[in-house]
This record gives C-alpha cells, sequence and structure tokens, in this order.
C-alpha cells in the first residue's frame, strides 16, 4: 500500500464526504459516499463496483493518526448513484459533477493555471464562472440573468 493521503472533507446536507486525489483523479471514501446515498453498508455499495472502480487506501488523520479505508473512483460513485437510484440522488451527482469534483481538481492544480473556477455575487446569490485569458465567462444558462439586470458583470 502507498503512503498515507490527506483528504479534503467536504459537506452535503450535513453529510461529511472525504475525498482525495490519486494520480489526479478524484477518489471518495465508501462509507462517506454510502451515507451520503442512504445506502446503510459500504459493503451494499463496494459491491456493485468493478475491481478499478474501488481499492484500500491508507489516510493520514490530522492528529497522526492513520486509518485504511475503502475508496471509490468518482466513476464508481456515478456507478453506485446510478444502480441506487432514488430522487434525492439528483441533487448528489449535480453537486458531485458541478462542485465536488472541479472543486478537487483546481485544489491540485497550478495557481497560475487557467482557464480557473471562481464565484460571483450578482442578484443576491453566488454565480459560477470562468476566468480565461483575462476574460470572465458565465454558463450559458445564467446569462439571461446578467441581461436582465443591465449591470456590468464584472466585479
Amino acid at each position: 500500500m502507498h503512503d498515507a493521503y490527506a483528504p479534503i472533507v467536504f459537506h452535503h446536507h450535513n453529510l461529511r464526504l472525504r475525498a482525495l486525489m490519486i494520480d489526479n483523479q478524484p477518489w471518495f471514501v465508501a462509507q462517506d459516499f454510502a451515507q451520503l446515498m442512504g445506502v446503510r453498508s459500504s459493503r451494499r455499495l463496494l459491491h456493485v463496483l468493478e475491481p478499478f472502480e474501488k481499492r484500500t487506501i491508507l489516510l493520514a488523520n490530522v492528529c497522526g493518526f492513520h486509518e485504511e479505508v475503502e475508496a471509490i473512483s468518482d466513476a464508481g460513485a456515478y456507478k453506485a448513484l446510478f444502480r441506487f437510484a432514488r430522487p434525492e440522488h439528483v441533487d448528489i451527482s449535480r453537486w458531485l459533477s458541478e462542485v465536488l469534483v472541479p472543486t478537487l481538481h483546481d485544489y491540485h492544480r497550478d495557481p497560475s493555471a487557467e482557464p480557473r473556477r471562481c464565484f460571483i455575487s450578482w442578484s443576491n446569490r453566488q454565480v459560477g464562472a470562468v476566468r480565461w485569458q483575462r476574460e470572465l465567462w458565465v454558463a450559458w444558462r445564467d446569462l439571461p440573468a446578467f441581461i436582465a439586470d443591465g449591470k456590468d458583470v464584472l466585479p
């Protein structure tokens, strides 16, 4: 087994999800992901995954202790959401693809690399954007809010 990995802890609806990057790929602690999905046992979740979608890893905790856990890849996470389909999993899937995975990649990239994700406050809400080539890019779905407001978009 490799050295211990330091996880990044995310919270979604007051549930913890420990995530980490291994070989530039997102991985999630299986027990945390099972709880997030409402699956009682991570063994049920691990059972539906292929061998390449799961692995045993060693986590380094803040106190210096190490914990051996089962982890699932991002592909395994999406597969589990599909296999244990529930209406509330749409929210988890969206959070995974729009927030968590991009944040993990951002956390492990060169600080000067572009494009770079950012958030701007607009009309009392947070809007995701991308800074690229000294310009601010906004998702097509958010563009009508900016046009209707008629303000200058750049913060």
